[in-house]
């Protein structure tokens, strides 16, 4: 039987050594599992929630920082140093490759089905399929009666494939001033998520959006 050396015996770089030569995948497990449960930690300590969660898919911008939205959340008191926009510009659908655009489906459909995003701009027919298919809320129980008026040329309606009455989802923009200033379209179709978690603060960005300068 192999002796066991003398612990107390040992000087104190040879105690080290020791350790790590008989614990070390122990040390390493250990120290493994400290340093997730810290990260673990720290981001539900640290992670502040975004005033609003926002969609662009074939925007003109590859701004992620949204600082575009500081005037309107200066215009409506919320303040730009305390609160965000989680702002995805990422979202391609290409003609040209096929790769790109299934990658951009799965990303954006994996996005909707979370349930947390609020706003949805976008352009051609993937937008319009996600509006026939009930992913936007009814923009006459959103908006006010002047603003749908003053756009009631530009309606997108939905009937939900038939099953409901037709109603309005979204609306198509043209040149608006927000959304050309800030470069992230020059024609687009803007709309909210049914199930936005922030619908308040989406209905006042609409608000702002559609009034704004207009």
């Amino acid at each position: 039987m192999e002796k066991k050396p003398d612990f107390k015996a040992m000087s104190a770089r040879a105690k080290v050594e020791y350790v790590w030569d008989y614990y070390k995948w122990h040390i390493i497990g250990a120290a493994t599992a400290a340093a997730a449960l810290f990260s673990t930690v720290r981001h539900f300590v640290t992670y502040q929630e975004p005033a609003l969660s926002v969609i662009m898919i074939n925007s003109s911008s590859m701004d992620t920082d949204g600082d575009g939205f500081d005037e309107f959340l200066e215009a409506y008191g919320h303040n730009p140093e305390e609160e965000w926009i989680a702002l995805s510009t990422n979202i391609f659908f290409s003609e040209d490759s096929a790769t790109e655009s299934v990658t951009s489906m799965q990303l954006l459909a994996a996005m909707v089905a979370a349930g947390d995003q609020d706003l949805f701009f976008g352009a051609g027919d993937i937008y319009l399929d996600y509006a026939d298919q009930g992913a936007l809320t009814d923009l006459s129980e959103a908006l006010p009666s002047d603003i749908l008026e003053q756009y009631k040329s530009s309606l997108i309606y939905t009937t939900e494939d038939g099953s409901t009455e037709a109603y309005p989802c979204a609306i198509e923009l043209t040149q608006n001033a927000w959304l050309s200033e800030n470069h992230y379209y020059d024609t687009c179709y803007f709309g909210i998520f049914y199930n936005a978690p922030h619908m308040e603060t989406a209905r006042e960005f609409a608000e702002f959006l559609l009034t704004s300068r207009s």
